[in-house]
This record gives structure tokens, sequence and C-alpha cells, in this order.
């Protein structure tokens, strides 16, 4: 018998052994990239420059800042959650924390808001690797800055973390940051949009960070504000994108077009820091304001952890 018929015949052995014990080979890491998109009620992308989009009882939007930090992705596969391990690249993803960025500096995009510049970069895309080639069930993820990062000093923190846009000062992260503008005349208008409104939505620690201290452990936060994201459905990570619908997200939200009267300040705004702290500000930024996005991401507004089902992301084409 020669010497490859022998080799041949010890792979067959091999592999019937396997077979036979109910072993298989490991699997090797799979290459994903998570596509997100901002659209807003009849699917138009909200981006930097876009005009007449449907949002929160207005027809007449228009986009000024949309930036999001997200964390502890997976993907769903029959009946598991699979971690897709995050890529760190230096810039946008860094041990599992990714901030998506849409804005571009351009057109409305360029107003600073609140000292809160934006920037040309943009990212609209997760990569990493998972341990499972699809197909896929869904995807998962969690809005927000995990606890033990949202605290890091803005000087030192590593990127994602140092996005002087996204930061808080002593009370951390931004989860989200979300501001549009409209033509629609209010308050002493005069500026380059009459009105505006800003929607920040970040964990909430009441008066524990008002003289900068640190709370010992998200247990001391009131509202901690990170919403599980889950959406279930054939998920082809390929040819599909992650929908984050805008208009979903400010139903119910108080504007000039929704029939709920908002009160604007003098220069035709109206916002919501999510709140400032853990108490109601009054109506206009407490319960009746900023509390009405809270159920959309399946968020009690009362405890700031999860209730209900979330509307406002979805699957779709890119």
């Amino acid at each position: 018998m020669s010497l490859r018929t022998l080799v041949l015949s010890a792979c067959v052995l091999v592999l019937a052994v396997a077979a036979a014990c109910g072993t298989q080979p490991t699997p090797q890491p799979t290459a994903v990239t998570l596509a997100f998109k901002p659209v807003d009620a009849e699917g138009k992308r909200f981006a930097c420059g876009a005009q007449n989009l449907a949002l929160a009882g207005l027809t007449n939007a228009r986009p000024g800042d949309l930036r999001l930090y997200v964390h502890d992705v997976k993907l769903l596969k029959a009946g598991k959650a699979i971690d897709v391990a995050v890529t760190d690249d230096g810039v946008w993803q860094k041990d599992g924390l990714v901030l998506l960025d849409f804005e571009d500096r351009s057109a409305e995009c360029s107003i600073v808001v609140f000292g809160k510049a934006t920037t040309t970069e943009t990212n609209t895309v997760i990569k990493g690797t998972v341990a499972e080639a699809g197909p896929y069930d869904g995807v998962q993820f969690t809005v927000g800055v995990p606890f033990s990062k949202t605290y890091l000093p803005l000087d030192s923190a590593p990127s994602p973390l140092n996005s002087a846009g996204m930061d808080h000062g002593s009370d951390g992260r931004q989860h989200f940051r979300l501001v549009f503008y409209t033509p629609t005349t209010a308050g002493d208008g005069g500026t380059f949009q009459n009105f505006h409104n800003l929607v920040m939505y970040r964990s909430v620690c009441d008066a524990l960070t008002v003289d900068g201290g640190v709370p010992g452990s998200e247990a001391a936060c009131a509202k901690p504000n990170r919403p599980v994201i889950r959406i279930d459905g054939a998920f082809d990570v390929a040819t599909q994108a992650v929908l984050f619908d805008v208009s979903k997200l400010l139903a119910g939200y108080p504007t000039p077009g929704s029939g709920l009267s908002p009160k604007l300040s003098s220069d035709g705004r109206i916002d919501c820091f999510g709140p400032l702290h853990a108490r109601d500000l009054g109506p206009q930024v407490g319960a009746e304001r900023c509390g009405t996005f809270y159920p959309n991401l399946g968020v009690s507004y009362a405890t700031g952890t999860g209730a209900g089902m979330q509307t406002v992301f979805r699957l779709g084409t890119p």
C-alpha cells in the first residue's frame, strides 16, 4: 500500500470517528457589516440637506443632527443570540462600543446647537465578526454607553468616547442626539431656521453629579435609559439595513404640527434633554415632552428601564 493510500485512509478514519462521536469542525468567524439608515414617516432618508421630511406631525422638517451610541450587538439565529465581536478601528468602534454618526456638517447640520458642533465625518455601519454564519433571524443591540464608560474624562477617553458633540460634562455621555428644523415661524425667529428641536437622551442620575461627582454604580442612577432593541425577522446582513424611523421615535412629540400646542421658547425652540434630571421639569420638559418618546423605545419614563415593545427600529432596504 502506498503512502498516499495510507494518508487518505487515515483521513477517512478520522472523519468517520468524528461523525460517530457527533463532533463538528470548529466554525470560523464570519465577518459582518450591519448597516443603519435613519428615515422619516415616508421612508425618505434623514440626512443633512434633506427637506420636507415628515416628522412629529410636520411635513417640512429638515435634519440638523443625528448621532447615537450602541453596544452589546448580537445577531439572532435559531433561538440563540450570537455576540458580534465589534472590530476596533480607533475611530468609531472600541471595546464593543460604536458611535453611529449620520450628520456631515452640511446645510442645517452646520449649525452649532448648545456648543455641540457636528463633524464632517460620518459612520453608518457596525463592523465585526460572529462565530456562526447566517441566515439570521434578527438583530439585537443596546442604545447608549455602558455605565463603566459613560463618565470617562473627555480629554483622555479613547475614540469614540472623545466625541465632544456627545459629551454632557459631569452627567456623562449622551446616548443619542437628534436635532431637526422647520421654517415654521415661531418665537422671535430671525435665525437660520425659525424653529428647531433638540432631543437629547442620556442616563439620569438625579442630583448625584451636580458637583461633578461620579455615581458609584448604575444602580445609583434614577434612570439608566439604555433600551435593549430587539428586531425579529429574517435578516440578510448583505442586503438589508436596520432602519431608524425618526418619525416613530417622535410619535406623540409636541411640535407646531402635532396638534398638541407646545409652548416654544423665545427663539422658537422645543428642547428635550432627556430630561435634565430624574424629576419632571414641568409639563414642557418633563413627561409631556420627553416622556412621549420613551415608550417608543420600549422604556418606562418613570424608571428608565424596559417596558413594552420598541417601535423605532425595524429591518428594511439600505
